[in-house]
């Protein structure tokens, strides 16, 4: 596998991967118009970082996406972006209009007021399926950290489920990452936010 830095025509790509490996999550019940047009935004914007994991036939099979300033970095990305992202979000919203009212209330998580997010955020990582378990998401998450530091970040965080998760918060405890704080994000999902600093 050969890691790389994401370039701005990889954003479908990525829509693709976060599709097939987040079924059933928020984001992905928005459709992949929604997807694409959010990693496109991202993909354009000087604080992403994104990482992808791509085989030998160059096809991405996985990736790693986030911020170098989490502060305000999805306000900033909707704001700028707002018209694709209201074109892109308007067919779920015809068929449920609560969407917008719960895009709206996770737009900017910030729950404690200990955290000033002045930290790099790492925002998704993942890979096709049939990789689970292969080393592919870890080698992502080491790329991704070798990229902050190369940025100057000092410390990287990240978001996951508290409950029902604990493969993952152990495989981020393994990696470094310890839990800052836990919060409730609407409507009721009860989440950790995990930190490691350089």
């Amino acid at each position: 596998m050969i890691y790389r830095q994401a370039t701005k025509d990889d954003y479908r790509a990525l829509a693709y991967i976060h599709s097939q490996a987040f079924q059933g999550f928020f984001l992905t019940s928005l459709g992949i118009d929604f997807l694409e047009t959010y990693y496109k935004a991202a993909l354009n914007c000087q604080k992403s970082i994104a990482i992808c994991a791509v085989n030998e036939e160059r096809l991405i099979q996985g990736f790693a996406s986030g911020s170098i300033e989490s502060a305000n970095y999805h306000r900033n990305l909707f704001k700028n972006n707002w018209v694709a992202f209201l074109l892109a979000v308007s067919k779920s919203a015809l068929r449920k209009p609560a969407i917008i009212f719960r895009l709206a209330n996770n737009l900017d998580k910030n729950p404690s007021p200990n955290d000033d997010k002045k930290y790099a955020e790492l925002l998704s990582i993942a890979v096709l399926p049939e990789l689970k378990g292969s080393g592919t998401g870890k080698a992502l998450l080491e790329h991704f950290e070798e990229e902050v530091l190369r940025r100057g970040g000092k410390k990287v965080a990240l978001t996951t489920d508290l409950n029902n998760n604990e493969r993952v918060i152990n495989f981020y405890k393994k990696c470094g990452y310890e839990i800052f704080y836990n919060f409730i994000t609407y409507p009721n999902r009860q989440m950790y936010k995990m930190i490691k600093s350089f």
